[in-house]
Parts: structure tokens; sequence; C-alpha cells
């Protein structure tokens, strides 16, 4: 059981903070080796007494009814309610293989760190710091550089210094990161005249066709796209290959930043690696996850 896990369900005991999640508390690409004790213990000290804080207690409090509702409603199930959920699953799942679509081939893009990368390509000196793009009271962006911290986006930004006292600080130029958005983005184009843009940083790209017309691989085409945004803007991206879009997303933080990883179409690859993600990958709410393992 993990340090978190063995905190006490109230949040009390001597180490208070480990049962304290927020949305900045979530681990992003580039924090591989921060100390998440340290990070949470800051992030809770600095945050209790607050309104957000009360505000975050409040949810979590009405998270655990539910939980503790579901637990309960568990604990009342008789074998042959069980052995009747296990059919109508088992029959679900026959239903969905069924339905299963290895045909398409699709591409993930994610900019690396955008703005950030964005204020760092136009003023160099930034190169190699600890930067926040945002302000004290929210960061947009934090470089992988401050990412080493715990520095994090949706974090406020008093609390980033505490974390990184170095942390250097750069106002949002949202008509900056819109230009290298159209750049990159008319790099996309050539892939999928249609593809789908979520955010200025984030788009979704259905390569099948260049893959069958150009003979090449989907991972042939996430090299090729990624050197091309490169030599276009200036700046690097990663990328997701998979057979559908939310696989392929999930793909394209794996190998963060500039990098890709290419999940084949092929049903014992995509079984095996969906059967290895943490739970909070494919759950809608993180604090439920946490709060459930």
């Amino acid at each position: 059981m993990s340090s978190a896990a063995g905190a006490s369900s109230d949040g009390g005991g001597d180490r208070p903070w480990q049962s304290y999640h927020t949305a900045y508390t979530n681990a992003k690409a580039g924090m591989e080796g921060v100390d998440k004790e340290k990070v949470l213990k800051v992030i809770y000290e600095m945050s209790k007494g607050s309104k957000y804080f009360e505000n975050e207690q409040k949810k979590e409090a009405i998270t655990k009814l539910k939980i503790e509702h579901l637990r309960a409603q568990c604990a009342k199930l008789t074998d042959n309610d069980i052995s009747h959920f296990q059919k109508v699953a088992e029959n679900k799942i026959l239903e969905l293989e069924a339905s299963r679509d290895l045909s398409k081939i699709w591409l993930h893009t994610d900019m690396d760190a955008f703005y950030a990368a964005v204020e760092t390509l136009e003023n160099p000196s930034l190169k190699g710091k600890p930067l926040a793009v945002g302000s004290m009271s929210m960061i947009a962006t934090a470089s992988y550089e401050a990412r080493k911290f715990g520095v994090r986006a949706a974090m406020p930004g008093f609390i980033g210094c505490k974390l990184c006292p170095d942390l250097v600080f750069v106002r949002p130029n949202f008509e900056r990161y819109t230009h290298y958005s159209g750049l990159a983005r008319k790099v996309f184009q050539r892939y999928d005249p249609n593809f789908f843009a979520t955010s200025l940083d984030e788009a979704y790209l259905d390569i099948t066709k260049v893959c069958i017309e150009r003979g090449i691989t989907g991972e042939e085409v996430a090299s090729e796209l990624r050197d091309a945004v490169l030599q276009e803007t200036g700046l690097t991206c990663s990328a997701g290959v998979a057979p559908n879009r939310m696989i392929a997303k999930v793909c394209s933080d794996i190998n963060k930043p500039n990098g890709q990883f290419i999940l084949p179409n092929d049903r014992d690859a995509v079984t095996t690696f969906v059967s290895t993600l943490p739970i909070r990958k494919v759950l809608y709410s993180k604090r439920a996850s946490f709060l459930l393992w």
C-alpha cells in the first residue's frame, strides 16, 4: 500500500497532506523524478485555510460519500446478483469485440510545454531556466525545468515559487501562441485536411489515408510530422499513434518531450497496453481514482 493510500481516510494523522489531492497534485510529463511527498506537503501547508482548500475538502467529502454508497451497494450483492452482472458484462464485451475497428490509424500530437517553449523561442535567455507562464494566481504552463521541482499547470504561482524559489514568470501572450499554433496546423493539414484540434497545442489526425497512399507506417508519419513541425515552428512536439483517438492521446504522453509511441493495430497489443494503464488514465475523476484505491 502506498503512503498516500495508507493515510487516514479523514485526512488526519501526523501527515494529513498525504490525503490531500487537487488538480495540481497529479503528475505531468517531466515530473517523474519529483519528490512527491515534499510537493504534497508544500501544497497542503500553503493551501489550508483558504477558500479553495475548504471547497476541495467539500468536494472530497461528497466523493467519499458516493464511494461509501457504492461500497454499501456492493456489500448487498448476492452470488446470484454477481453471476448475473458478470454475464451482462461478458455479453457487453462480446458486443464491443464485434464492433472493434482496427482499420484506422490515428495520430495525436501534443506540443511540448507549448506556451513556455514559445516564450523561450522568442527570448533565448530563458533557455534552461525554470519557467512558468502565468501569474501568482495561476500557472498556465510550466517548462520541463520547472516541472522537475513539482511545478505544473493549474497550480497557483505562489505555490510554484515555494517549490522552486528561482522560478521565472512570464505573462501569457495568446496572440503569439495562436501564431505558432497556426504554423503547426499548416503542417497537420498536409496529413489530414480534416484534423481535429482540441486546443492550441493538441490535435487528432486520421492518418489512415496518407499511410495507404504513400505506403508508409504510422511511425514514419509521426516522425516526419514532428520533424516538419520543428522545421516550421522551431518547436518540438510529441506524438502517439494508435487504432483510436483516445488511446492515441494516451500514447502521445509516454515519450514526452520530443518523442513518440506507436501502438500496433493489433487486438492483443491494444488489450495488453490498456490493461497496464493506471486507472486515472481512463477515469474522468482523478480524485475518485485516488480515493477508490
